[in-house]
């Protein structure tokens, strides 16, 4: 494991910390903080198996989670449900087929992650601005690193040009929408700026 896993952990645990930070309020309510927090502490403890620990299985499954969390924030209890049952049914039926463990939850975790990313349109009128476009902006950059690393790990014939472009591409996605993400509850400073013009009138 080299330095750069570290950095890379750390500034993961930077965006854990950055969920937590609400000076300056919050753009929803105290639900919407602690669903993030927990999607991010979850983020933070998959980062640490794969990257640190080698365990990329365990891994994806905790992604799976982060997933769910973030569906239950934008969405409800009932379509969470859906997802984390369609969800396993996804693994089982690619499981019992014989497909490898790894890629078996790879195929849940596209359930998984499709429902957050549509989640995260449904919950759009339910933010205010600039939240609300972070939410998106941040869920399509997660699908796209995702995109990236499903092609990284299944496609190793590329030239390693091109894998290394590829190897880049996923952290181009994956920080920006974890920095958009975990900042996505706390109110913005125009936001907040407007509603003290408010009361001042």
């Amino acid at each position: 494991m080299g330095i750069d896993n570290w950095v890379l952990v750390a500034i993961i645990a930077g965006f854990f910390f950055n969920a937590l930070y609400t000076k300056g309020g919050l753009a929803k309510d105290k639900r919407d903080q602690v669903i993030l927090i927990i999607a991010m502490g979850f983020t933070l403890i998959a980062d640490i198996f794969m990257l640190m620990l080698d365990m990329n299985a365990f891994g994806v499954l905790i992604f799976c989670a982060v997933q769910t969390a973030h569906n239950y924030r934008f969405t409800n209890k009932r379509r969470t449900l859906t997802q984390v049952t369609l969800g396993i049914i996804t693994f089982l039926v690619a499981f019992l087929l014989g497909v490898e463990v790894l890629f078996a939850l790879g195929a849940a975790y596209a359930v998984f992650i499709f429902f957050s990313i549509t989640g995260s349109f449904m919950a759009y009128r339910k933010y205010p601005s600039p939240n609300n476009i972070m939410i998106v902006a941040g869920m399509i950059l997660f699908m796209f690193c995702d995109i990236f690393v499903l092609i990284y790990y299944t496609q190793r014939g590329l030239p390693a040009e091109t894998r290394d472009l590829v190897f880049r591409a996923i952290w181009i996605c994956y920080l920006p929408s974890q920095a958009l993400l975990s900042s996505s509850a706390r109110k913005a400073r125009d936001y907040k700026e407007e509603d003290e013009l408010k009361r001042m009138k």
